[in-house]
C-alpha cells in the first residue's frame, strides 16, 4: 500500500457578527502569524465566497511583544454588514480555504497552497503511470486519504480496509535552507537535493534501506533524516493498525510547510515516483 494524504490545513466558521464580520477557528495546525490579510474562500452549499482576514491595523498595535496572537483578533469581512444578509452565503460550520495562487518561481520550483501533501499525490499519480505497463507480481493499493492534518483518521481506516503487508507513505519534509533554521535541531534539508528517506520507530530499516538502495541504483540523490519518534505522517497511525505491517517514508523538502504559500522542487517530485516505480517492479 503507498498512501499520501489529499487534506490540507485551513479554517472553518465558527460565529457570525451581528455586524456581519464572519469569526472563525482553525482546522489543523495553522499559524495565525501569517493569516492578516490574506485573501480566503468559504466553501457553502459548493459555492466560493470570497473575503479577506481583518486584523487591527499594525500602527494601532502596541508592539510591546512578539506574542502569537489569539484567534479573536481576527475576523473575515466579505464586504456585506448585517448578520442575516451574511447568512444567506455563510454558515457556521462552512469550511474556508486560505487562497493562494499556483506560482512559478523558476523551471524547478512552485509555490502554492496545499503542497503538503497534494505533492505526495501527484508523486504517486506519476508513479502509477511508470508502472502501468510493468508485470508486477503483489497486489499494489495507492491510497489518497483524508483528514491527516488532524488526526491521521483516513489512514486508520484505510489501512484497516487494504491490512497491507507493506505501507509506504509519501508526505512532505521540512526543508531547512533558508535563514534563522537551527540546522543542528531540524537536520541539513534542502530542495532540489532529492528526497529525503528517514531513519526512526515509525519506519522498518529494512524497507527504508531498500528505498536507499534503489536511490543508489538509478543513481538518484536522496537526504537522510533522523526520526526517532513519532513521524507526525499516515505511517504513524499505519504501523500500530491492526496488528500491523512493515512501514516505509519517503519524504519530499518542503519550505515554509502549513504557510498560504509552500515551496517544493519538481525534480523532487519526479524522484519519488521514480523511486517507488522501481519498489513495486521489485516485488
Amino acid at each position: 500500500m503507498f498512501v499520501a494524504h489529499m487534506d490540507e490545513v485551513g479554517l472553518m466558521v465558527s460565529y457570525i457578527e451581528d455586524s456581519g464580520f464572519i469569526r472563525f477557528t482553525r482546522i489543523g495546525g495553522v499559524d495565525l502569524l501569517l493569516l492578516t490579510g490574506r485573501i480566503v474562500k468559504i466553501i457553502h452549499s459548493g459555492a466560493a465566497v470570497p473575503g479577506i482576514i481583518g486584523a487591527k491595523p499594525y500602527h494601532m498595535k502596541s508592539h510591546c511583544n512578539e506574542r502569537e496572537p489569539d484567534e479573536s483578533e481576527f475576523w473575515i469581512d466579505i464586504g456585506i454588514s448585517g448578520r442575516k444578509e451574511v447568512e444567506k452565503l455563510v454558515s457556521i460550520g462552512d469550511c474556508i480555504v486560505i487562497d493562494s495562487p499556483y506560482t512559478e518561481l523558476s523551471t524547478d520550483l512552485i509555490a502554492s497552497r496545499g503542497c503538503d501533501d497534494k505533492a505526495g499525490v501527484i508523486s504517486l499519480i506519476k508513479m502509477l503511470e511508470l508502472i502501468k505497463d510493468a508485470d508486477i507480481k503483489s497486489n499494489i493499493a495507492v491510497v489518497f486519504s483524508v483528514q491527516e492534518e488532524v488526526g491521521l483518521r483516513g489512514a486508520k481506516t484505510s489501512s484497516y480496509f487494504v491490512s497491507p503487508d507493506i505501507c509506504i507513505a509519501v508526505d512532505v519534509a521540512h526543508a531547512t535552507d533558508y535563514p534563522s533554521i537551527n540546522k543542528a535541531k531540524y537536520g541539513d534539508i534542502y530542495i532540489g537535493g532529492g528526497p529525503v528517506i528517514s531513519l526512526g520507530s515509525d519506519l522498518t530499516t529494512s524497507v527504508q534501506n531498500e528505498l536507499k538502495d534503489i536511490a543508489h541504483h538509478k543513481g538518484i540523490s536522496f537526504q537522510r533524516h533522523a526520526l526517532p519518534g513519532a513521524s507526525g505522517t499516515d505511517i504513524n497511525a499505519i504501523q500500530v493498525n491492526k496488528s500491523g505491517c512493515a512501514t516505509g517514508l519517503i519524504s519530499i523538502p518542503c519550505r515554509y510547510m502549513h504557510s498560504p504559500t509552500e515551496v517544493i522542487s519538481l525534480s523532487d517530485v519526479d524522484s519519488v515516483s521514480e523511486i517507488l516505480a522501481a519498489f513495486c517492479k521489485s516485488k
